[in-house]
This record gives C-alpha cells, structure tokens and sequence, in this order.
C-alpha cells in the first residue's frame, strides 16, 4: 500500500495542472510552479501587461519561463511506471493459455494444471477430474492452511530436538572427562615401559570424541538446515496461500510435492566404545597376567617343515640341514620352515613363553588354523599371522602392517599374550618383563 501511494504521488507532481496530463516540455515560472510550455503560453495569450499564475495568481513576466529538463524526465519514469503497472495488473487479472491464447478458467486436479476450455478436449486431460479454478483455489486455499498448521507444529517439535540435541556436547564432554580420569587413574599404576600404551589409549579417546563430536555437529547441522527448509516452505505456502486463483494454482504440484516429500532427520545418539576406554589386562602388571592365564603349549611334530626336529617332549625344535623321510601329510608346512603348536584357541585369554636364545633368525607368533601348508613364506600381510620376527638384525612386528620395532634389550624369550576377547595379541621381552608390540 506504501508503494501504491508513492507512485499516486509522483504520478500526481508529473501532471500540468492546466491539461492535467503528464508534464510535456515542463518550464518553471516566477512563482515555482510547472506547466507545459504550450498549456501556459495557450494560458497567457491574450494578455498583454498581466501573467497571473493559473495555480496562485501570482503575476509573472511572461519571459520568465525556465526549462525544466529533469522534471520532464521524471515525468516520462511516472508514465512508464504507470503503464508497466497497469499491464501487470491486467495480467493479474486475465491470464491466457499459453498453448490456445485463451482465457484460464478450469484446473486438472489429476494433473494439478491450470487450463482452458480447449485444453479440456480429448485426448488431454480425458476423463480427468477438472473444475472451477474459484473452486478448485478455494479447496486448496483449505490445504494449504493444514500445510502451514502442521508446519509450525513441525518446527516447534524440531526446535525442541535441536535443544535437546545441543545438550549433547555437554554431556559427550563430561563423559569423555570422566573416561579420561579414569584412564589417568589406571596408569599411575603402570611402570615407565607402558607409558607409550598410555599415549595410545588417550589418542583412541581423542579419535572418539572427534569422531562423536562430527556426528552431533552434522546431526545438528540438517536439523537447522531441515527447520530452515520448514520455514521456507512455510513462508511460501505462506504467500502462495493469499494469491489469486491461478496464481495459487500455478505451480501448485511443486509445494504439494515438497511437503509430502518432507523428511525428518533422525536425531542421533552416542555411546562411547567400552573397549576403546576400559584397559584390558595385559596393561596391568604381567605377572598378574602371567599368574592367571598362562597355559602349557606344545608344538605338533605333525606340522612341522621336514627341516625341523622336534623334541620328543615336544617343548623344543631344532633347525637340521638333512631333511628327514618323513610320511606325506597335509597338515606339514612344505616351503616355509614353520611348527605350530599343538594347542588352539577360540576363546578366552592365554599366556605361554617361547625361548629364543641367541638364534640369528626366528619368528613366534599366533596363525589361524587353516593357514596354507604350501606357501614359501607366511600371510603375514593377509591378517592370517601375527607375529614378532628377527631377521637380518631387525626386529619387525609382522602383521597387514610391518613395525619396524626398537628393542633396548635383545629378548632371549617372548612371551605371548592372547585376548580372544578383546581381539589383541601382545608380546613381552622376558629378560625383564617389558612390552614389546601389540595388534
């Protein structure tokens, strides 16, 4: 209504107050007032010593009329603006089919298509329901009201999610504090050897708040950018509600679309890996695991390389550059000079020692059983061993990944730590005790 008036207003300062058109070739005389150079000179004609001023009678010399160059301009922007003014409203009020030029009276509620009278001829639009576009506006007017209701119910639910779900950060912060206390706790009992398994597990704590942190983050990032989907909507249901009839029915189909498509995003909720905090046992002390879980192996002369002699005890090997006549069997490594012990695991947490003396090479480690007999060297990169290795002065922890590893002490024994529970296969130096590598 603002914008009505204004241009009432300039449209009224661009008219000649004597033809009371718009200003043509607009001059300015004595008293200020403006007039068309033709309407004051036609005005002025008959006068001889007196020019009064048709607006205020105020008396002018007739040689005082000064061009007015920019009023003019302005009057031809008022006449424009009035004539783009008044097509648009005659659009408004008449709109024709694009197809037959004729006026849109009737709406496809099939097809959710504004149309005209020919448009109803077969075969477009056949046995389809149309009606009234004054009808058909008003049902929708109707569902687009329900549209907007629900709307704001969706947005003040979502917003109280999003409130609940801002929350969360607290609550992940106190968590992660009182995980890291508790690490922290732990460790002071632990020697200065493990102090690199303390690094580790804070580092799998900081992984974890991340990666939980990125998860709210995104969670409460398409809530917002949901809500501001809703609102949008809203506001053009909003505006699309409050349109003449074929306005409101044009493009009716994409709003009707848009709302039956809306989808809530799901809020999503976190819990800390109990794995990830709480340190399995062969972190403690290793006489306690030592003490509890250690178990006697034996090694399977069934399966070991035809160069290797195994004790009758079956405790010990021996490296022999005479291969034994040994009978055929296919539990026996051929390539590869490999014994396994004679025991297996599925379950539960063991511990057992194995001697390496002064030996150049050597590898001690855990397979699982169906490990290929047949193969030159070991799967170790396959995730089928895992296992500590001497090879040409080098210690390496072989597993998908080789470590290189740095040994302060050359180990005479390791000790072989198994947490089927846990999934994790330590192994310790027995000169003094100290953890050597872990996968």
């Amino acid at each position: 209504m603002a914008l009505e008036a204004a241009l009432a207003g300039l449209q009224a300062e661009a008219n000649c107050p004597i033809c009371l058109d718009y200003l043509r070739d607009p001059v300015t005389i004595e008293c200020g007032h403006n007039f068309c150079r033709c309407c004051i000179q036609k005005s002025w004609e008959d006068r001889q010593d007196s020019f009064p001023c048709p607006v205020c009678r105020h008396p002018c010399q007739e040689l005082q009329l000064r061009s007015n160059t920019q009023l003019g301009n302005m009057a031809d922007i008022a006449k424009l603006l009035y004539i783009t003014r008044s097509k648009r409203h005659r659009g408004e009020q008449t709109r024709l089919c694009e197809k037959h030029n004729e006026v849109l009276t009737l709406f496809c509620e099939e097809d959710l298509e504004v149309l005209c009278v020919l448009c109803t001829q077969p075969p477009d639009h056949q046995d389809h329901y149309v009606r009234s576009i004054e009808e058909a506006a008003s049902h929708h007017r109707k569902s687009l009201t329900s549209y907007i209701q629900s709307l704001k119910k969706d947005v003040a639910d979502l917003q109280v999610l999003l409130t609940t779900q801002e929350r969360e950060p607290l609550e992940l912060r106190e968590k992660v504090e009182n995980q890291r206390q508790k690490l922290f706790s732990e460790f002071e009992h632990l020697n200065q050897i493990l102090d690199h398994e303390h690094e580790a597990a804070l580092s799998r704590l900081a992984d974890e708040q991340k990666h939980v942190q990125q998860k709210l983050n995104a969670n409460m990032t398409a809530f917002s950018n949901y809500i501001s989907t809703l609102r949008s909507l809203q506001k053009e249901v909003a505006e699309k509600s409050v349109m003449s009839e074929v306005k409101l029915l044009t493009d009716i189909k994409s709003i009707h679309d848009k709302y039956e498509s809306l989808k809530t995003p799901a809020l999503y909720s976190f819990k800390l890996r109990k794995e990830g905090f709480s340190l399995p046992p062969q972190y403690s002390v290793l006489q306690k695991i030592i003490h509890k879980f250690k178990t006697d192996v034996t090694l399977d002369p069934e399966t070991a390389h035809p160069n290797l002699l195994t004790a009758e005890d079956k405790k010990s090997v021996t490296f022999v550059t005479k291969r034994e006549r040994l009978y055929p069997n296919l539990k026996r490594f051929i390539f590869s000079p490999v014994v396994l012990g004679s025991e297996a695991f599925n379950s539960g947490r063991h511990y057992w020692e194995v001697k390496v003396d002064d030996k150049p090479e050597w590898m001690v480690g855990v397979c699982i059983d169906s490990l290929s007999r047949k193969g030159k060297h070991l799967p170790t990169g396959q995730n089928r061993c895992w296992a500590i290795q001497l090879l040409n002065g080098d210690y390496v922890a072989q597993s998908a990944v080789p470590v290189t590893l740095v040994l302060k002490e050359k180990p005479r024994g390791i000790g072989i730590y198994l947490d089927y529970e846990l999934g994790e296969i330590s192994f310790y130096n027995l000169n003094g005790r100290s953890h050597i590598h872990s996968f």
